[in-house]
C-alpha cells in the first residue's frame, strides 16, 4: 500500500527529528548565541559561526571524525549536495571532532581526510562540546547533522548518516509546511 504525502513527511520528520524534540531548541536566539561560537578552521584562522548561519540559506552542520566508519559512507552524499546547493539555497558546514574518544579534532587526519574525500565545504575543528554549546544536548554518536533553516533557526537534529535525498525532501517539505521561500525548490 503506497504511502500518502502527510505519512512521508512524518516518517521524514521522526528520521530528522528522531532523538531531540524540536522544542528542546532554543530557536529563538540560535543564530544569535551559535554565530559567538568560534571554532578554528583548516586555514589556521578563527571563525565565527556566524558567518555561515543565518545567512539566506539552509545550512547542515554536520559533525563527523575522520576515522569514523559511517562518516566515511555519507561524505559523499554531503559533497554532492553541498555542490549541487552552495549557490542557490543550501550548503554544508563541517565540524571534525576526534573518532572515537570525542575530544578534539586532529588538524592533520581532518586535513588528509579533507583532500582524500575531495570535501570543498568548509570545515572547522572543535569536541564534542560543540553539540552543547549549539543548544543541542550532549553529542550521542557520529555524524550527526543540525539542520538551520535561512534565517538561522536550528530544526531538526539527525543522529547517523543523512542521503542529499533525505535533506532536500527534508527543506522541500518543511518549507511546504511553514511557507516557502518565493520560488525555491531543493533538489529534483
Amino acid at each position: 500500500m503506497p504511502m500518502n504525502p502527510r505519512s512521508v513527511l512524518q516518517l521524514i520528520a521522526i528520521m530528522l527529528c528522531a532523538s531531540l524534540p524540536l522544542t528542546g531548541f532554543a530557536a529563538a536566539d540560535t543564530a544569535e548565541s551559535a554565530g559567538k561560537i568560534r571554532l578554528q578552521g583548516l586555514d589556521g584562522r578563527q571563525h565565527a559561526l556566524g558567518e555561515f548561519l543565518g545567512k539566506g540559506k539552509w545550512t547542515l552542520v554536520n559533525i563527523w571524525g575522520p576515522d569514523c566508519p559511517p562518516c566515511k559512507d555519507e561524505i559523499p552524499e554531503l559533497v554532492l549536495f553541498h555542490e549541487e546547493h552552495k549557490d542557490t539555497n543550501a550548503r554544508v558546514l563541517g565540524i571534525a571532532i576526534d573518532f572515537p574518544s570525542f575530544g578534539y579534532a586532529n588538524k592533520q587526519a581532518v586535513e588528509k581526510f579533507v583532500e582524500d574525500y575531495l570535501v570543498e565545504f568548509p570545515v572547522l575543528l572543535s569536541d564534542s562540546g560543540i553539540s552543547r554549546k549549539l543548544g543541542a544536548g550532549v553529542l550521542e554518536g557520529l555524524p550527526t547533522t543540525f539542520m538551520f533553516t535561512p534565517d538561522g533557526r536550528l530544526v531538526a537534529k539527525q543522529v547517523g548518516a543523512v542521503t542529499r535525498e533525505i535533506i532536500e525532501k527534508f527543506i522541500n517539505e518543511y518549507e511546504a509546511l511553514n511557507g516557502k521561500r518565493a520560488g525555491e525548490t531543493v533538489g529534483k
